[in-house]
Order: C-alpha cells, then structure tokens, then sequence
C-alpha cells in the first residue's frame, strides 16, 4: 500500500510538474503563505473551513461518492489557497481542465509543478548547486527517481510537517498547495468563498461594574460568641473572678472590577462601487464597480482585577438584655433591696486590617477573654465591622446580633430549724 501511494504522489508531482511557476517567492503571493523557513503561515490566513462539492471528474465509487473534498485558506490579499485531499488532486491531475487544477497561478517560465512554487526563492541556486544539482528540475527529477532524498532541504520537513498537522486536524491526507488569485470564481476549485463578515459592532463597551459576596461575621462554638466558662456565674459569686471569654470572625470577601478594552480593528474589504468608478479590488481585479473600503470595527474585550477589601475597624458590644434589666431592678430588688445595675455594658474596639488568605478574601479574628460580668441575666452580643475600601469601591460596613449568653445568679434560701 505504501509503495503504491508512493507511485500516487510521484505520477502526481509528474503530471503537475507542467504547471508554470514564479521564478522567485520575494514580493510574490507566496510569500504570504510560506516563510523562509519552509513554514507554512497559518496564522497569516484566513481559515475558509473544509469544503466537500458534487464533481463531474470525480468517481462515483464507495467511500468517494463523486465528491472533491479541499481544505480552503484566504490571503490577507484575498487568494486563495487550496488544499485538496490525495484522492482529490489525483483525479484533479487527470482532469486538470475540468478540476481547475490548469488555473493554478503562474507568473514566469516552467517548472516541476506547485511544490517548486513554494519554493521559488527560498532555495536558491547556490542551494542547488551545494547539492550537486543544476537546477531545479534535475533535483525534482532526481526525487521522482528514486535517487534523491525529498529531505535533502531541511525546508521540505518544516513544509510537510505542516501539511501533516493540517492533514491530522482534518483527518484527510494533503500533499499540496493549490494558490489561486482572487478574481474569476468559476476558475477556483469549490468557488469564491464567502468572505467573513466581522460582528456587528456594539454601539459601546458595557460599564465597568464590581461583583463581591456578603461579609461574613461568626462568633465561637457557644451562644453569643461565648467559648468558656460552660455556665459562667456573676463575678461577685466567684472567686476567681474568671469572667466570660467571647470569640469573634470576620471574613470579607474580594471586590472583583469587571471592565472592558476597545479593540478597534481597521480591514481592507471589497465593496461595490456604484457608480462604476472603481479601481477594483483583491476579488474582483480592474473591475469599476468594486473598490476596496476600509471597514472599521471594535469589539469588546472583557477584564477582571480582584481588590482585596481589608478591615478597618470593628467592634463588640455585649449588653445585658432590656428583660433581665427589668428583673434586677424589679423581681431581684424585691428579694433583695438594694439591688441595681452594676456593669451591664460593654463596648470593645479593635482595628484592622486582617490577615490576607486565599482568593484575596480578609480573614480578621479576636478572642476577648473574661469580660467581667457582674450583673445576672442574658446578654446579647453584636458586632459591626467596617472595611477600608478598595481603589474601585467604597468602605462596606456590616452588622451581626451572635445571639445571646447568659450569666447566672446563685441564690442561697436559709431555712431555720423548727
């Protein structure tokens, strides 16, 4: 099977090499298609997709069908490069007026055919002669042959590695390229492409805008962000003095600013010409009612920067219950007289600005250990934090009630002796 593909791409190189070719690539359509280096430019074309068309020359057989299958480059110049599948240039080179394949650009003299095409003007003929050839048909011939390595320049790997990468892509076989200038659709294989058409141009890039998640403040494992004592008492009845230890977190999230780049983007495009006083353009060559505009476009490129947001103060206030301050100075003070509120306030202040963890949030944490309290009853803990700000926003305040905690009053009854 290898042997007869081999017989293929040599009778192929053979029947194309009637083909007139350029003389030189330098300031010629090639050269916006191969580089120096034997590389093809794909990044410098427009890629046109794979094309599969109903052809007269091609067999009506099992896994053909009667259908050319061409694989279609556009030039920033608008040619058009053509890359037929094996199956499809074989029977292209047998029909080559009904294929097109006789439409194949041409500028000077005679050569062996498209390969020598592309490259016309990189191998030079102190390339050649280095090698121990002539000219270029002696090399070409000498291929053929069978006496010469196709890799004798190290351009040809970089050339057929690329027709190989496109060849895998598309999972057809190319060996060649078909260059066919802008102008007469009915000479190019499959026809004018369809020029792409850039998207419609917004009227403006959208508003810059900011997106974040609430602040989330959190207090220990107890009610009221208490982590100890388990039941704590009034600091009169202990004589520790141990007090009550209140646990407090906050984490605050990033600002992420979403903000958009105009791209304005300025392409050379064919447009009819109206009034007939055309110059004409890359598809349609002297032609007056064509003319090249210059089609001016922008389109939105969207951006994120993520800001973290530090805390710049917060505070922690435990206050005794309006209920329980109600039973000391009623209930309590009637059992016993004298009773009032001694301490049922406290405030605490704290700045920032937090520790940076992952994702760029805030992470802020305080233990307050052993508030005095010395009055009884439930106590409710609120914390209010304030954040700095970032260069796209403004400082964020949040509030959170953590619930409550209560502190216990023993009371002691005597009883007397009957």
């Amino acid at each position: 099977m290898f042997k007869k593909l081999l017989l293929v791409l040599a009778a192929l190189v053979v029947i194309v090499s009637m083909l007139p070719i350029p003389v030189s690539a330098q300031n010629s359509p090639w050269s916006e298609i191969v580089d120096g280096n034997g590389n093809i430019l794909y990044n410098n074309l427009t890629d046109l997709g794979v094309v599969q068309e109903n052809a007269s020359w091609m067999p009506n057989v099992p896994f053909i069908d009667g259908q050319a299958t061409y694989h279609r480059y556009m030039t920033p110049s608008g040619n058009i490069v053509v890359m037929p599948s094996a199956t499809t240039l074989f029977f292209m080179a047998l029909h080559p007026d009904a294929s097109g394949i006789n439409n194949v650009y041409s500028a000077l003299g005679n050569g062996v055919g498209v390969l020598e095409t592309m490259l016309a003007g990189y191998i030079t003929p102190a390339d050649m002669a280095s090698a121990g050839y002539t000219d270029p048909d002696s090399f070409w011939q000498s291929v053929i042959n069978g006496k010469t390595n196709i890799f004798t320049f190290e351009i040809m790997g970089a050339f057929l590695r690329d027709l190989i990468t496109s060849s895998l892509a598309d999972g057809n076989f190319y060996t060649m390229l078909l260059l066919y200038l802008g102008g007469d659709c009915s000479k190019i294989p499959g026809g004018c492409p369809e020029i792409p058409t850039p998207p419609p141009s917004p009227s403006d890039c959208p508003t810059p805008f900011i997106t974040t998640g609430p602040i989330q403040i959190m207090g220990g494992s107890g009610d009221g962000g208490k982590i100890a004592p388990p039941n704590p008492v009034v600091i009169g009845q202990d004589p520790d003095k141990r007090g009550v230890d209140v646990k407090v977190s906050v984490s605050i999230p990033p600002i992420t600013y979403h903000y958009y780049e105009k791209i304005v983007h300025h392409d050379m495009v064919c447009a009819e010409d109206p009034s007939g006083l055309g110059s004409g353009c890359a598809g349609h060559p002297n032609d007056p009612n064509w003319k090249t505009i210059t089609h001016t476009w922008f389109e939105c490129i969207g951006h994120t920067k993520v800001y973290p947001d530090f805390l710049n103060s917060a505070q922690v206030s435990i206050s005794l219950t309006q209920d329980s301050r109600n039973w000391i100075l009623t209930d309590l003070a009637q059992a016993y007289p004298g009773a009032s509120l001694i301490h049922p306030d406290f405030s605490f202040f704290f700045s920032g600005p937090g520790s940076l963890s992952g994702g760029n949030s805030i992470l802020w944490t305080r233990l307050i250990p052993s508030i005095q309290t010395a009055d009884p009853g439930d106590y409710d803990t609120n914390v209010f934090v304030h954040t700095s700000g970032t260069p796209v926003s403004a400082p964020r305040q949040a509030q959170k009630n953590l619930g409550q905690f209560t502190v216990k009053l023993v009371r002691v009854i005597l009883t007397g002796q009957p």
